[in-house]
């Protein structure tokens, strides 16, 4: 008996220990299993810190190609673009040295004249100086962005100050006259000598941060209703500007990209006949059912914006103003003496009929200055 008592006590026993030892050997798998989680997700972090790591440093990169990039730009003096071949402006001498073809400061749009001048055309070759539509001041966040910008200035005796309409110039170069930006289909000689493909045409009664002269940079608000989606890539375009109706002047070949939108008070130091007709053509491009009243309304309380795009001068090309120039002088030479020509011819009279008389006067139309039939002036120079 006594044998058997021990015998079951040593099972019993036997039992508790296997017990014990089930129970240490699940707590062995768990902290294995937290072991290999841990593993893991040190791992994946480890991960993730050298991806981010990676990433800091194509940032740098990044970062030293675009302050590269910035000072090269600085330091522009002139792009030759295509066939232009214009030589530099020769510098001219002044009390404080010579005169570089490229400045900064306070040559932006908006100067601080209280109106702006430009020349009209008196005999075809001399002007006279009219006050037109004078530009709105830049205010300073949209002046300090432009201060810095390399502005080139164009070696012309005449300053650039000489017009063209619509219609002229989409009789020498290609284009439509009617759109603001005008692609060219079909290339005109002027145009495909000098690689000119498309051009833009704001106005400064819509637009008065335009450039008011050749070279200088300025903002346009483009960007209503089917043009919402231009210039939000840069683009690159031959830059005419209107100073007053049926008279563009060309600027030179610009870099146009859109901007931060003007902000309410911005808006508000627009002229108010400007912010008028703004507010009618967002009613007509957008298709916006509101009045003129409530649209401006609206832009005053900041629930629209007006967009802008900012215009930085690449280019100018002196040889296609020069051209472009001639051939207004020469078709207004020709329209003036052709208009005073006339062929009077004197009718046979009777006794009963008053001598009569009939005066027939020939007026050239501006198409007949096509530069397509003009083959002589690329002899020139």
């Amino acid at each position: 008996m006594m044998r058997n008592a021990k015998l079951e006590l040593d099972m019993m026993q036997s039992q508790k220990t296997n017990a014990a030892l089930q129970l240490a050997t699940k707590d062995r798998d768990a902290l294995h299993g937290l072991l290999e989680v841990s593993k893991m997700d040190v791992t994946t972090q480890q991960q993730r810190a050298n991806a981010l790591e990676q990433r800091l440093r194509q940032l740098d990169e990044e970062k030293k190609v675009l302050t590269h990039e910035l000072q090269a730009a600085a330091q522009i003096v002139r792009v030759d673009v295509g066939v232009n071949t214009n030589p530099l402006p020769t510098p001219r001498s002044t009390p404080n040295g010579p005169n570089l073809p490229v400045v900064r400061g306070p040559l932006t749009a908006g100067p601080s004249r209280d109106r702006i001048y430009l020349k009209r055309e008196r005999d075809s070759t001399s002007a006279d100086i009219v006050a037109l539509h004078p530009p709105s001041r830049l205010p300073p966040l949209r002046k300090q962005a432009v201060e810095n910008v390399p502005q080139l200035i164009p070696d012309l005796p005449d300053g650039g100050t000489i017009c063209f309409t619509r219609p002229f110039i989409s009789t020498h170069l290609g284009g439509g006259s009617q759109t603001l930006i005008s692609n060219i289909a079909v290339q005109k000689r002027l145009a495909q000598r000098f690689g000119i493909s498309s051009y833009i045409c704001p106005n400064l009664w819509e637009n008065p941060w335009c450039p008011a002269s050749p070279g200088m940079a300025g903002y346009m608000f483009v960007g209503l209703g089917e043009e919402i989606h231009k210039f939000v890539q840069p683009e690159v375009h031959e830059l005419f500007v209107g100073v007053a109706k049926a008279n563009y002047r060309l600027m030179g070949r610009y870099r146009a990209h859109r901007v931060e939108p003007l902000t309410v008070e911005e808006w508000l130091t627009l002229p108010e006949k400007v912010r008028f007709k703004y507010c009618e053509t967002t009613q007509r491009k957008a298709k916006d059912t509101r009045s003129v009243e409530d649209i401006s309304a609206a832009y005053e309380r900041g629930e629209l914006r007006a967009p802008c795009v900012k215009l930085t001068c690449l280019d100018f090309k002196e040889d296609l103003y020069k051209k472009l120039k001639s051939r207004k002088m020469r078709q207004n030479n020709t329209n003036s003496s052709l208009s005073q020509r006339s062929f009077k011819q004197e009718l046979p009279t009777t006794r009963s009929q008053k001598r009569r008389r009939i005066e027939e006067t020939i007026n050239v139309d501006e198409s007949s200055m096509d530069s397509d039939s003009d083959s002589s002036e690329y002899s020139e120079g």
